[in-house]
């Protein structure tokens, strides 16, 4: 078993599904514009006042009443035989009865300065000082488009740039959203170089900026990540200090004296959710929820077994928290060519693809775990197949989970 030494172990399904439901969807807040990308609408985002507000130009011309010709006026209440100019959506003069297009109107200057407009007749297409627009024609009237208080975006929908933009363009500074969740990075190890190659028996940190990155591409708000020893007193310290909603550790994770994430959480009086999964990689991924309510996730050191958990457990965890409608299934492909065996014949096998459309048929190319950490398969794939145990042979069809947007 590739979990030797861990308590429960779980399926990938399993895993996964306790990581999809194991948390509440956080409280609603509100949001200003600017910070609400990305997140869950909570409340439907109304109309604040009736579309148009007063009743407006429908087209480019001339707010006219009565009959022509019509005198040009900058007066804000018409009198009959007077007009003013107005273009689409300008708010019309009192007393208005139509509005006269440009195409459908000849203006005339005067000596005085004045300028007078007649209507164009439809037939001769010559000024006629009879022609007029029909009563109500080229006028929007008030509420025309939608009331006060009309659905523009229901409650449920991811935030994107064009929801925001409909938002500021109906009068919204802000909108309520469900709370995105806060996540604290802790990278355990006292061997870890944070730049510059690997030297001197100590490796590049891979995963302190993988970590936030991934959070904030799954909707949730990712902080900086923190570099400590391995020792037990500074995890603690490092975990009471976190004013945060999950916590997520790299390294530490294996059963042993020596690595003290199990020790730290059983100290605290966590609840074990997942302790180990039957996986290649990342077998040693856990998740626990602590007695005040926050979550912490550990992941493996090795930077594949800690992508596996990032895909396995943080993305529905973080899903499940800010509200995201859950997944049912995934999108499967067709294998174009065997993947790695895993570890164990139990295991289900996380393995980077590559997508292609081939005669209508969705393939999936695998990627050789090569280059600096094995990454990279994981570094070119489009998306990572859950390769279930007993599968993963050439025309085998396996569910994949995507990693870009393509």
């Amino acid at each position: 078993m590739s979990t030797y030494g861990l308590d429960g172990v779980l399926s990938w399904t399993q895993a996964h599904h306790v990581a999809s439901t194991c948390a509440r969807q956080l409280p609603d807040t509100y949001a200003r514009l600017d910070e609400a990308a990305g997140s869950i609408l909570a409340q439907p985002i109304l109309t604040l006042s009736a579309d148009p507000v007063v009743d407006s130009a429908a087209i480019n011309g001339y707010a006219v009443c009565g009959e022509g010709p019509w005198r040009i006026t900058d007066e804000a209440t018409l009198r009959p035989h007077q007009a003013v100019r107005v273009r689409t959506g300008d708010p019309l003069p009192a007393h208005t009865d139509a509005v006269l297009s440009i195409a459908g109107s000849a203006a005339q200057h005067h000596g005085d300065g004045t300028v007078t407009v007649a209507g164009i007749d439809e037939l001769t297409r010559l000024p006629d000082e009879r022609a007029r627009p029909e009563f109500g024609s080229g006028i929007s009237r008030e509420g025309e488009f939608a009331p006060s208080g009309a659905l523009l975006v229901p409650a449920g929908r991811t935030v994107t740039p064009s929801i925001l933009a409909i938002a500021a363009a109906a009068g919204h500074d802000g909108i309520e959203i469900v709370r995105p969740p806060v996540v604290g990075v802790i990278v355990l190890g006292t061997s870890l170089l944070s730049q510059g190659q690997s030297r001197g028996g100590r490796v590049r940190d891979a995963l302190g900026n993988v970590v936030p990155a991934f959070v904030a591409a799954c909707g949730g708000r990712g902080n900086p990540a923190v570099r400590a020893p391995d020792t037990a007193d500074l995890l603690l310290s490092e975990i009471d200090d976190a004013a945060v909603d999950v916590i997520i550790t790299t390294g530490s994770t294996a059963p042993g004296p020596d690595n003290h994430v199990r020790q730290v959480m059983r100290d605290l009086g966590a609840h074990w959710l997942i302790d180990g999964v039957a996986v290649t990689p990342g077998a040693q991924m856990l998740l626990a929820k602590l007695p005040d309510g926050r979550f912490l996730v550990g992941l493996p050191g090795d930077p594949q077994s800690a992508l596996a958990g990032l895909v396995t457990l943080v993305a529905p965890l973080i899903a499940a928290l800010r509200g995201a409608p859950p997944l049912r299934s995934y999108q499967s492909a067709v294998l174009f060519a065997d993947t790695p065996a895993p570890e164990f014949a139990e295991d289900t096998r996380l393995a980077p693809i590559r997508l292609e459309m081939l005669d209508a048929a969705q393939v999936a190319h695998p990627l050789a775990d090569a280059g600096p950490a094995g990454l990279s398969g994981w570094a070119q794939a489009d998306a990572v197949g859950v390769v279930p145990p007993g599968a993963g042979f050439r025309g085998d069809v396996v569910q994949y989970i995507a990693l870009t947007s393509r």
